[in-house]
Order: C-alpha cells, then structure tokens, then sequence
C-alpha cells in the first residue's frame, strides 16, 4: 500500500502486459530443444508461467473483499505447493536453473506478504512520542476492525527512520483508508510515513550499561527469535481483541536522540 490505491485501467495494462510476455514465452519455449534444461521448460513452461502468475495476482489481493481474500490465499497456496512440486519433480537430481529458484522463492514471498503484510508506519521527524493509545483502540474496536496493530510505547521516543507502528487485516493486508488515517493522525500527521509492507518489523531499544544506557535502536522482522533489548512497539490489537497497553514509562520521553539500524 502506497497511499494511492491502483485503478482498474492500471491493472488492465497490466495484466494485459504481463500476458503479452506470457504468451511470448510460451511461444518461445517450441523452439527450446527436446533434452536437457530446454525440455523441461518446454514441457512445463505452464507451471513456470503459473508461477508467475499466482505471484502477479497476489500482489492484488489488498483489492478483494476479506471473505474473497481468505479463500484466494488459501488457493494460491495450492497452486503454488502444486506448481513448484511439478518443477522439483521435473529437475529431480539436477541443478535447476537460478532463474527458476528464484520464480519459486518470489511466488512463496508473495504468498508471506499477503498473508502477514499490512501497513507501516514510519518516522520522518522525530522523535515521535505516542500517548496511550486507550481512545484510539476504542474507537477502532467500536469500528469492528478484526485485525492486528502495533503501536509505539506510550512516553517512548521513536526516532527518524524507525517504524513507530504497523496494522494489517486479520487475513493479512491493509485495512481501510479510515483506519490508516486515523492511525497517521495518532502518531502524529506530518511526522510519519505509511508503506505496504511485507511482514512486520519490531524495533529493540538496545543498552551497553558501561556506557551508561541506551546506544542504538535495531529494527528486525519480527519472528519467533527475541532479539536483544526492549521492544519499542507494543500490541494494542491482536485478532480484533483489545491488548493491555502499559503506562507511558517516566522521564522515557527525554532520551537523547539515538541511532536507527536495521538488521
């Protein structure tokens, strides 16, 4: 998500690119050699052309309804599982070509966004200093939004270049425009960014007490792995459901300024 949703015209040209190339492809595969690499993309040049396909259509999945979404993942996960086992099959015991690895890794990559992407938001001007989040939450929960959002800790300076908070779907993917802007408006308009991304990124206030405290914040994919320091963005929505949200933490809001890495 960019901000400005695509219209139906881009996705006609669009699509109707990507199936010039398609058909071009195919056209071209008749001519490969019946042995080797060549035969077998000849002979399953529409797995490889589904692959690219599925991944494509992934990329539109934001535009569905979220009873059509959830169905639509589920489905491209199939044909994924299915076309890549028919290129495994057709290279058992031989070097797959690069170009073809990575059609495979792409279309999985494409089913991760989908899944667990949604929005981030990012500093521009800091430090962003978030209050408790108690109006916002209730107003989204009233609204019936089902998903998952993370903000900044209350009190908790969040510097340039760090996500300050991240929101998606329950299904994965970005909410409603209303929800965005009223997320923008909370952390503060003018002072942050928003961006489609992938998967959600925690940010780690990290400290070397030897020299006396924080030195640095880290921004990783969150995943099961903990990374070391303190978690700057906390859960305010899990699957629809209210979080406990702490207290903004006293005199956390005059940290000097600290620098953002990303690992």
């Amino acid at each position: 998500m960019t901000g400005q949703p695509s219209t139906d015209s881009q996705r006609v040209v669009t699509w109707s690119l990507l199936l010039a190339k398609w058909t071009e492809f195919a056209k071209a595969s008749t001519v490969l050699p019946d042995e080797g690499d060549g035969g077998r993309v000849k002979r399953h040049v529409a797995a490889i052309i589904g692959l690219q396909a599925v991944a494509c259509a992934l990329g539109e999945a934001d535009e569905l309804a979220s009873d059509e979404r959830s169905a639509a993942l589920d489905l491209a996960a199939v044909q994924i599982r299915v076309f890549a086992q028919e290129l495994n099959e057709a290279w058992r015991g031989e070097p797959m070509p690069e170009g073809l690895v990575e059609l495979m890794d792409d279309a999985k990559k494409a089913l991760v966004a989908a899944r667990d992407g949604g929005v981030e938001f990012t500093v521009m001007q800091g430090p962003v200093v978030a209050e408790h989040p108690a109006e916002l939450v209730d107003r989204l929960i009233e609204a019936e939004f089902g998903g998952d959002l993370y903000l900044a800790a209350p009190g908790v300076p969040i510097f340039a270049g760090c996500p300050a908070g991240f929101v998606r779907l329950a299904k994965g993917g970005a909410p409603s425009s209303d929800v965005v802007a009223a997320i923008v408006e909370f952390l503060g308009k003018g002072q942050v960014k928003y961006k489609g991304a992938p998967r959600f990124r925690q940010a780690y206030r990290q400290f070397d007490f030897s020299k006396g405290g924080p030195v640095r914040d880290v921004v990783v994919v969150n995943d099961d792995a903990l990374a070391a320091g303190q978690p700057l963005l906390v859960p305010a929505i899990l699957r629809g459901v209210l979080q406990p949200v702490p207290l903004p933490i006293p005199g956390a809001r005059h940290q000097e300024e600290l620098p953002v890495e990303f690992e």
